[in-house]
């Protein structure tokens, strides 16, 4: 228990960080392109660092996981990377590190969803309305008319259409995890998070190319996201801090707690954005924003603390 929430305590801290810098790198580039090429990056390195600690050549890592497994991690990377991390970067570009963060938080109510049908996970009543508190909490915060007219006058696209981009974002995120859970828990229960996180980034990054052409997008070569530095740099400490970091430390979490307590854990990433935000770049926190945060604190400390 202590392990899972010290590792989604850091999952916390490393997602807050990642989406500040994929908030400037999905400004300076093309979100599709944006989440090709930082799946790239972790490629390579969950594979070194997968390899490093299970004394395993890259072949062995893809030979020896059983098919099962690699269903479910494939799946996972498949939503919860391609899909869910498209809709994400769509989504923070048009709404900010702020407000996408915030509606981010619909995604404990889906993993609930899921690890019921799925893992047999079961909730009791005050984890419910930690859930439904937690998620009332944030989109209080969120819901004014002062929200749609900043994101209308930073004119990187629709209020709507990024809120429905971040939901769907947030259920694929939630749905990923569990499916993750499952691959890393079935029938090849020895297999480790980092081992799991490589197998999930090979095929959400495969995947990238798929999805590109299903939706008729318009071929962009990796290099591209080399080709501006500031880009460059806010990708490359997106990546570390996001897909590498933070993934990782996410699948000990659901390892070791019920989905729904590890995936509300980290819905308090907006607030800690907040925090950041106003600590090192001076911006001001609107009041709803500080009373929503009280609100969705005080669901995490129920649903944590509640018994099944």
């Amino acid at each position: 228990m202590f392990l899972g929430l010290l590792a989604a305590s850091g999952t916390l801290l490393s997602w807050s960080i990642g989406t500040l810098a994929f908030l400037k790198a999905s400004r300076l580039m093309d979100p599709g392109l944006l989440n090709r090429a930082r799946l790239g990056v972790a490629v390579v390195v969950t594979l070194i660092i997968a390899s490093t600690m299970s004394g395993l050549w890259p072949w062995d890592l893809l030979g020896t996981t059983s098919a099962e497994s690699w269903l479910w991690l494939g799946l996972s990377g498949f939503i919860g990377l391609t899909i869910g991390d498209l809709f994400g970067f769509t989504s923070l570009r048009i709404l900010g590190a702020r407000r996408q963060s915030v509606i981010g938080t619909t995604a404990p109510a889906a993993s609930a969803v899921v690890a019921l049908a799925m893992l047999g996970e079961t909730l009791s009543w005050s984890d419910v309305i930690g859930i439904m508190l937690s998620i009332a909490g944030v989109m209080y915060a969120m819901n004014t008319s002062q929200e749609r007219q900043e994101v209308h006058n930073e004119g990187f696209g629709s209020y709507s259409l990024g809120v429905l981009l971040a939901i769907g974002g947030a259920i694929c995120q939630g749905a990923g995890l569990v499916l993750a859970k499952k691959g890393m828990t079935g029938a090849n229960a020895s297999i480790t998070p980092f081992h799991a996180t490589f197998l999930r980034m090979i095929v959400g990054f495969c995947a990238t190319y798929v999805v590109d052409v299903l939706r008729r997008a318009p071929h962009r070569p990796l290099k591209e996201a080399y080709a501006h530095p500031d880009a460059r740099t806010a990708m490359f400490t997106g990546t570390i801090f996001g897909p590498i970091i933070g993934v990782t430390m996410s699948l000990v979490a659901a390892r070791s707690l019920d989905v729904a307590v590890a995936q509300t854990i980290f819905s308090l990433v907006p607030f800690v954005v907040m925090a950041i935000m106003r600590l090192v770049y001076r911006q001001p926190i609107p009041a709803r924003s500080i009373i929503g945060a009280v609100i969705s604190v005080f669901g995490v400390v129920l649903l944590v603390t509640g018994t099944p």
